[in-house]
């Protein structure tokens, strides 16, 4: 008996195209239109790498026209996952905003049909320059990371989205195009990472193209379609219903954190082309390239074979040619291992599984368990055929379950099973392997080759299903899943997650001290993630601090969700400076549990998980705020409210659009969140009531928002103009402009260590031009440009003063940068009263 091995999961055999599906809404079927598509895609055997800087920089267009139209295997290659950009959706920034971004390719691949990848490189922020990029990603290692994929995945072409002229774009942009070109030669090169030679064989790619526009040569030189290869990208497949451009604005549309909602269109849209190298140049894109199974071994028998399958299929009956798919496969098999190979292989278990309609599920009531428990898991099975399918044989390695069973499925009839599991006390965490080392400025630490590249983690626990389907012997994973059922949304299928059995929390993920041997109250939250959770919560304090009160710090049998706080009063030590307070449980089982669990939830993507060390960030440091009461007006969400609050405000949210002018006048303060009028609606349309809020005395502070999808409305009490300047390079001098304005005196002595320690940047978004009545505070530049001062205008209007500034305070505050927080009270300050 022949065996045949599937490699599956669960996310991959979702259909995401033809309706926009919440991911919780979550179906393994397929219509018969779809199955025909997969069929036509075993003719072709080419494969093209896409390679760009980002989350929301690959082409959909092309990527859904190669993967769609021409079903060639295709990929996108994101050198980072987009960690250092701004998230219009929530208030993750850094780490938390990396890992939606992952999802949101991943859910942009599930439409487009594309592959994803990445490398170690950590988005640090906006690079002006490719020399600033490669100072802060170490070059070599991701240019191996380039090459790695490139041996596994064996493209035929590859394609960058940008070019290799410094300063035309972001210099990740230029990187990733210098990388590509590098990668393409090198990965054939066996002297080159030779390590990776273990595991990967050398690969040659015929050619690399870049995918240019009119955009990238405007006020440069003119834009000539002769010069380029032109892919018309508009075309419309009956089959899918769908033309691949409004396929691609759905799969665009994935990019929801950055506000990358996308309208299909139809008709004829043309890319362009420049080929780089390889032969044939400016000829059709595959020109000289073989795109079937001619140069294979055996090849004019897989194509006949192939075809008398697609003349066999009948959409009434796809399980008529599920033995036919099983003689395709065992021709396929015998080839030579290759990328080629490897995918046909998988696409023809996916098709037998999808023409048998056969439904696998592995799942548990609960979302998430710990090491040491014990749960009863269900499995549900369901042949939806005639084909001839018998259970033989369940196995879960990782918590050591195997179970003969020899157990025919009958057409639709469902086999439901509870299966013991055991989890080890060794079980590792279900953390983004990428953060296992946690954060990084410039690259993830991976020590494992064989995890880079891949976008997520493997599934912690997966059943391996054998089966005969028609007498053959085949294996199919199924990972554990979390099922429930919601009121308002139905069946929600969800990613199982291995979590510590307690998340540890503070009520201030920053404490802000004033002066020396100053006490501060802090709560610290123990939440349970399991039930009947007993221990202590412990603190490690820096030198010179204390804990001066205190209750008992033990908690007894807390059930899962159930939460227990400790109050404690902090008395700060007697140097300036930044400083961490550490949390951990001991379990009465000695388990030491130092982590808090943060859940992201987002309806267009899977629920994801991150842990990250439980810790408080301690700032000691001169400052003084004058008012007291500050109102704040949310924009894309940001941690600035909470910062303010740590600094001592009472702070209160403001709906604009229901606020009077009487309830506006008690605050000392009113700050606009980052993008607010960007996004906050209400804002835009009742923004006139902050110009009577200041001429009746009113601070009115405005953080940076973008040019870009902003109302044409005349939002400023003088006209500016927002622009993309920024200052990119975090330690960049800023010179005092005016050094005895009020922002840099009052209540706070502004100095040039006041700027030290910053992150990832200075500011973004700057004005480049404004009204006379404006002053100007700061000069600064990233190195070798011309000087910028629009980071902080201010200007008197009425009795009062408005702000504007695109310093990254949304980055500084949270991050605890003890000048940014003196700075910012400097700017919030009412105006002295004579």
């Amino acid at each position: 008996m022949n065996k045949y091995i599937i490699r599956l999961q669960l996310l991959i055999l979702a259909s995401f195209l033809f309706v926009h599906h919440n991911f919780a809404q979550y179906q393994q079927g397929n219509s018969s239109t779809e199955v025909l598509h997969d069929l036509q895609k075993l003719r072709h055997t080419a494969r093209v790498l896409y390679i760009a800087a980002h989350p929301d920089d690959e082409n959909t267009r092309l990527i859904s026209y190669l993967s769609k139209g021409r079903k060639f295997e295709t990929a996108y290659l994101s050198l980072t996952r987009g960690d250092g950009g701004q998230n219009v959706i929530g208030p993750e920034l850094s780490e938390g905003l990396g890992l939606i971004r992952t999802q949101e390719l991943l859910a942009a691949r599930r439409i487009d049909g594309g592959n994803q990848f990445f490398t170690r490189a950590n988005d640090f922020g906006y690079s002006k320059h490719p020399d600033e990029t490669f100072n802060k990603w170490n070059r070599e290692k991701v240019l191996s990371d380039v090459v790695w994929v490139i041996r596994n995945f064996q493209p035929d072409i590859i394609i960058t989205r940008f070019n290799e002229t410094p300063g035309s774009t972001h210099g990740h942009h230029t990187a990733s195009a210098i990388l590509a070109r590098e990668a393409f030669h090198k990965a054939a090169n066996p002297e080159i990472f030779p390590g990776q030679l273990e595991y990967v064989k050398t690969w040659e790619t015929k050619k690399l193209y870049w995918n240019t526009s009119s955009w990238f040569f405007r006020g440069d030189k003119e834009f000539s379609e002769d010069d380029y290869t032109l892919v018309n990208v508009g075309e419309y497949s009956s089959v899918l219903g769908l033309s691949y451009t409004e396929i691609a604005a759905l799969s665009r549309s994935q990019h929801k954190s950055q506000a990358f909602g996308s309208s299909g269109v139809r008709g004829e849209e043309i890319e362009y082309l420049e080929q780089w190298e390889g032969k044939g140049k400016n000829n059709a894109l595959f020109d000289g390239i073989s795109t079937n199974w001619d140069e294979f071994e055996n090849g004019n028998k897989i194509s006949s074979t192939i075809e008398q399958i697609l003349s066999k299929y009948s959409a009434e009956n796809p399980a008529d040619i599920i033995t036919d798919l099983l003689q395709l496969r065992d021709l396929i098999d015998q080839l030579p291992a290759s990328a080629v190979r490897k995918n046909k292989l998988s696409q023809i278990d996916q098709l037998i599984l999808k023409c048998s309609g056969f439904y696998h599920l592995l799942h548990h009531a609960q979302n998430y368990a710990s090491p040491s428990d014990s749960l009863s898991v269900n499995m549900e099975l369901v042949n939806r055929s005639e084909a001839e399918i018998e259970l033989k044989r369940i196995e879960i390695a990782e918590v050591s379950f195997s179970k003969s069973y020899n157990q025919e499925l009958a057409n639709n009839e469902v086999l439901h099973l509870n299966l013991p599991v055991m989890i080890s006390k060794d079980q590792s965490y279900s953390n983004p392997y990428w953060l296992e080392k946690g954060a990084a400025n410039g690259m993830y630490q991976v020590d494992d080759q064989l995890k880079i590249g891949h976008p997520e983690n493997k599934p912690t626990i997966s059943a391996t299903i054998t089966l005969t389907i028609n007498g053959q012997e085949m294996e199919i994973s199924s990972p554990l899943m979390h099922k429930h059922t919601d009121r308002i949304k139905g069946e929600v299928i969800q990613p199982f997650y291995i979590v510590p059995a307690v998340s540890i929390s503070f009520s201030e993920e920053v404490v802000i001290f004033t002066k020396e041997k100053q006490e501060k109250d802090l709560t610290i939250k123990v939440k349970a993630l399991k039930n009947e959770v007993s221990g202590e919560l412990q603190l490690e304090l820096p030198d010179s601090w204390e804990v001066v009160s205190a209750k008992l710090m033990d908690f007894s049998l807390l059930d899962k969700n159930e939460e227990v706080s400790f109050n404690i009063r902090l008395r700060s030590g007697v140097n300036l400076g930044q400083y961490s307070l550490k949390a951990e449980v001991v379990l009465d089982n000695g388990t030491i549990i130092d982590q808090h669990l943060t859940e992201i939830q987002y309806d267009h993507i899977p629920h994801q998980v991150i842990l990250n060390k439980a810790q408080s960030k301690l700032v000691l440091s001169d400052i003084q705020i004058v008012g007291k009461k500050i109102g704040y007006i949310e924009g894309a969400g940001d941690g600035v409210k909470e910062a303010l609050r740590a600094m001592g405000y009472e702070v209160e949210t403001i709906n604009i659009a229901t606020a009077s002018i009487k309830e506006l006048k008690q605050y000392d303060a009113i700050v606009a969140g980052i993008r607010a009028y960007n996004t906050n609606e209400a804002l835009q349309d009742n923004y006139k009531k902050l110009f009577t809020y200041m001429e009746l005395g009113g601070t009115y502070l405005v953080q940076y928002n973008t040019s870009y999808s902003l109302p044409e409305k005349d939002f400023w009490p003088y006209p500016l103009q927002i622009s993309r300047d920024r200052i990119t390079v975090e330690e960049a001098e800023l010179e005092f402009l005016n050094p005895n304005h009020q922002l840099l005196n009052y209540p706070n002595k502004i100095q040039k260590i006041d700027f030290e320690d910053w992150i990832q940047e200075r500011g973004l978004y700057f004005p480049a031009n404004w009204d006379s009545n404006y002053q100007t505070i700061l000069k600064g530049s990233d190195p070798g440009e011309a000087p910028l001062t629009g980071s902080v205008l201010t200007a008197k209007y009425g009795k009062g003063k408005f702000v504007y500034t695109g310093l990254s305070f949304f980055r500084e505050l949270p991050a605890g940068v003890p000048g940014a927080y003196r700075i910012f009270a400097n700017l919030v300050a009412p105006v002295p009263k004579k």
